[in-house]
């Protein structure tokens, strides 16, 4: 087996090498629920919901299932924890402080490289979300909202190589 798809495995905690294929279709939806928020400014739950299932099924099969539910399981406390961030803002300043799509796209990355990678895509994806207003600054481009999610899936790819890879 060529060593791109060692590679691909060793960004999975405690998955097998079998497990490969699901390292590439997680990190293919999540690139595609970045690519579509940063033109609709929406995660699409659909995609969300796919890899979710792919990825337990597949945890629970080359695994076990106390295994795949207890990613899951922190998947949703991931998750959890944005939505009582974000109620938490919302109640002191009458707007959201997260996307939700956002929250719902870490859950995912959550359930399938775990919450090391998370939290370095979240760290990554906050400095270059800032780069890039500051660039629109510059250009005289007033925008007001950021679609987080392309900068979430840079930093993601960055906190695996950085963790699972180097």
């Amino acid at each position: 087996m060529p060593a791109f798809f060692y590679t691909l495995c060793a960004t999975m905690p405690d998955m097998p090498q079998a497990a490969w294929p699901l390292a590439l279709a997680v990190l293919a939806l999540l690139g595609v629920a970045a690519l579509i928020d940063a033109f609709k400014g929406r995660v699409p739950d659909a995609i969300i919901f796919l890899g979710l299932v792919l990825t337990t099924g597949a945890q629970g099969a080359l695994v076990d299932w106390p295994f795949a539910a207890r990613h899951l399981t922190i998947a949703l406390a991931a998750a959890l924890f944005f939505w009582v961030i974000n109620q938490l803002w919302y109640r002191f300043k009458n707007h959201d402080a997260i996307g939700m799509g956002d929250a719902k796209w870490t859950m995912l990355a959550v359930a399938a490289f775990g919450i090391p990678p998370v939290i370095y895509a979240w760290a990554i994806g906050a400095i270059l979300g800032l780069l890039w207003l500051g660039a629109a600054r510059i250009a005289k481009n007033r925008a007001r909202r950021v679609h987080f999610a392309p900068f979430l899936f840079a930093g993601l790819l960055a906190g695996l190589y950085w963790i699972r890879l180097r």
